[in-house]
């Protein structure tokens, strides 16, 4: 299955909410002057915050592999 085929497949799944954000946020894109950036950027605070949560919750074994997230993720979406 091409990138095109996948996107499609995964578009024509979404729940038709999902779609017009997908499409509204796609004009944009293209009707902006200067593309619109999902990401803002993290402050160094942020950062180390997040990090914190982060190797907190694995030294309490609130982690999951990350083959197995991406399996999971591709079996939700219908790529498996």
């Amino acid at each position: 299955m091409s990138t095109i085929e996948a996107t499609v497949s995964m578009l024509e799944t979404m729940p038709e909410e999902a779609q017009l954000k997908v499409l509204l946020y796609t004009k944009n894109l293209f009707s902006a002057k200067r593309p619109a950036n999902p990401f803002v950027p993290l402050s160094k605070e942020k950062i180390i915050s997040d990090l914190e949560t982060s190797e907190r919750q694995i030294a309490e074994g609130q982690f999951q592999r990350a083959d197995d997230a991406i399996m999971e993720l591709r079996e939700e979406h219908g790529f498996v």
